[in-house]
């Protein structure tokens, strides 16, 4: 049997595959703090985000960053025949960005919001009634903000993947980073490379069962 990192691998692998034949034309990247200020296609990962779902036939679906809102509209181009109607997307920003192009998604639950404020958190919370499949993180790309987003999420919906976007980004992310590698093993997974993200990076972890306070030993650190 292979070492669970080596599987995540292979998973990694087949869901960017899978997502190369699907048609994002429509999830365009939009606004963005670089040289160019708007970009009018889809990216390389959300090719990968579309594939992981499908592939993985997930439905119930927490982002944290919506910006304008190309990544969950990938995530939800790889929803299967019914799983639309059964599926739980939500995704939160502070800002409300691409009212038009959110009218093709009605499915997609929008909320606005910092995501670590307790009423958002309680309302997104209330959203799902059991534990989602995804939690996708792509907001503001600070340490204590992500691991916080990341504690409390997986605390309270216990996700069965975490995928953290901009892993390379800056100091603050590698260190996350280097953290939840060592904390999780085999279960986390840089798929910069294979998600064509090598410059911003992107990181998978398999979280279900595994707390994020809990050591490689199996004990429960304290916080």
């Amino acid at each position: 049997m292979k070492p669970h990192g080596q599987h995540l691998k292979a998973i990694c692998e087949q869901a960017m595959e899978a997502g190369r034949q699907i048609d994002l034309a429509d999830c365009l990247y939009g606004e963005t703090t670089g040289s160019c200020s708007f970009i009018s296609r889809p990216t390389s990962y959300y090719f990968f985000l579309s594939g992981f779902v499908m592939t993985q036939g997930l439905t119930r679906i927490l982002e944290i960053g919506t910006n304008c809102g190309g990544s969950i509209m990938s995530i939800s181009k790889g929803l299967q025949g019914d799983d639309i109607a059964r599926s739980r997307l939500v995704t939160v920003d502070i800002v409300r960005k691409n009212e038009e192009g959110f009218k093709k998604y009605p499915h997609i639950n929008r909320m606005q919001g910092d995501s670590l404020d307790e009423e958002v958190v309680k309302k997104v919370t209330e959203s799902f009634d059991r534990n989602i499949d995804l939690l996708y993180i792509d907001s503001l790309h600070e340490y204590e903000h992500t691991k916080e987003n990341i504690d409390i999420y997986t605390d309270r919906l216990n996700p069965s993947y975490v995928i953290l976007d901009d892993i390379r980004q800056c100091d603050d992310m590698k260190r996350l980073w280097n953290e939840l590698e060592e904390k999780f093993g085999d279960n986390a997974f840089d798929a910069s490379e294979v998600s064509m993200r090598t410059g911003a990076g992107f990181g998978i972890i398999r979280s279900r069962g595994t707390l994020i306070g809990e050591s490689q030993n199996g004990t429960v650190e304290k916080k």
